[in-house]
């Protein structure tokens, strides 16, 4: 019985041990922030699947994370609900900089040996007066070499985290076929929740493209509902802006929808702002501060990027008086533009007194561009 006892007793102090030493910390993550973000929350995030893993307090300028991981994974830093860099979290110690290059693994050491190769030819790139015929001949081959890296740093790495980190720099520009080409040729792609997501964002794109009637939804913030049919006025044209606070080329667009919105608010051109991946507070200090005087649904968060397929911001839609979108990913001159011909349509239309419903297909023809990608 005595005996019996003292190993019942001995396993179950083995299964403690072995208990501890899976949640004992086997790595730590160090990241430099700017000052002014002291005393704010800092979280470590998972960046193929946005579960948070951490949060601490940013402190003399410095955010620290540690925990246990059985398998690396691309962690993201969030400070003050912005979005910093994304790095590899594994065994050891990880130190990210203030101008966001992780080191001390070797993951990251070998993530910010590419990442350097890339801004070492940007800056080659920059020098060249592309004016002259021979420098713009020797930029273009640079800039052959700079495209190439993602995927020279795919194939090296193929199978493991930075192999997947580097694919998903790829995987944006590719369309579905090439998505699932790429997951066929390489079955350590099938788990990853951020490969799906833009193999679901490229039907969901294919569903809401131009000629296609746009989709409702309903985004609930301070405990009321907003309907984004409820934006769309019957009888108008409607430029929708799916951007946040934090997003850069967002924010440049908003100087050319002003100008849009002050030429034809008068004249049959509503505009709806859509605040997708942000937090609501700072959703409404951009408002205040950069003016944005057209109506906004705050706290969209993936909800309608999911439904639209939209995988980069801006993406800036405009809908006719039939609820068919009629112009997509439009920046810039694009964009004026297209809007410029909707409207001029709309206004010949109007004035000659012809059901709206027609001009549908006159404007059925405008086509789409790229945008900005956000990493």
């Amino acid at each position: 019985m005595k005996k019996a006892f003292l190993l019942a007793l001995s396993a179950g102090m083995l299964a403690l041990s072995a208990c501890d030493i899976k949640t004992q910390s086997n790595y730590s993550v160090t990241a430099e922030v700017v000052a002014d973000r002291n005393n704010t929350m800092a979280y470590l995030l998972n960046w193929d699947n946005g579960e948070k893993i951490d949060s601490a307090i940013v402190t003399n300028g410095v955010a620290r994370f540690s925990g246990h991981t059985s398998a690396p994974f691309i962690g993201r830093l969030i400070v003050d609900g912005a979005r910093g860099p994304r790095f590899i979290v594994e065994k050891g110690a990880v130190t990210v900089s203030v101008d966001g290059e992780p080191s001390g693994t070797p993951m990251n050491d070998k993530l910010t040996s590419y990442a350097g190769d890339m801004k070492q030819l940007m800056e080659q790139y920059n020098s060249i007066d592309l004016n002259d015929s021979i420098q713009k001949s020797k930029a273009s081959a640079i800039m052959e070499q700079y495209q190439a890296i993602p995927l020279k740093a795919y194939k090296e790495n193929k199978g493991n985290t930075l192999g997947l980190y580097w694919f998903l720099q790829l995987a944006y520009d590719m369309n579905l076929e090439q998505i699932d080409a790429a997951v066929d040729a390489d079955n350590s792609l099938i788990e990853s929740k951020r490969v799906k997501s833009i193999r679901n964002s490229l039907l969901a794109r294919d569903e809401t493209s131009e000629g296609k009637r746009f989709k409702d939804f309903t985004v609930t913030y301070d405990g009321k509902e907003q309907k984004f049919s409820d934006y769309v006025k019957p009888g108008q044209y409607t430029l929708v802006d799916f951007w946040a606070s934090w997003c850069g080329p967002c924010i440049r667009q908003t100087k050319v929808i002003k100008e849009l919105y002050a030429k034809y608010k008068d004249a049959g051109l509503n505009v709806v702002g859509v605040a997708v991946w942000d937090e609501p507070a700072n959703t409404l200090k951009a408002i205040q501060s950069h003016g944005l005087d057209w109506p906004c649904i705050i706290n969209g968060q993936t909800l309608p990027t999911d439904l639209y397929g939209i995988s980069s911001i801006p993406c800036i839609l405009l809908i006719n008086p039939d609820g068919i979108i009629v112009s997509r990913d439009k920046q810039d001159q694009a964009l004026i533009d297209d809007v410029d011909m909707a409207m001029s349509i709309f206004e010949a239309r109007s004035q000659a007194a012809v059901p709206v419903q027609h001009i549908a297909n006159d404007t059925a023809t405008l086509t789409v561009s790229d945008t900005e990608v956000i990493f």
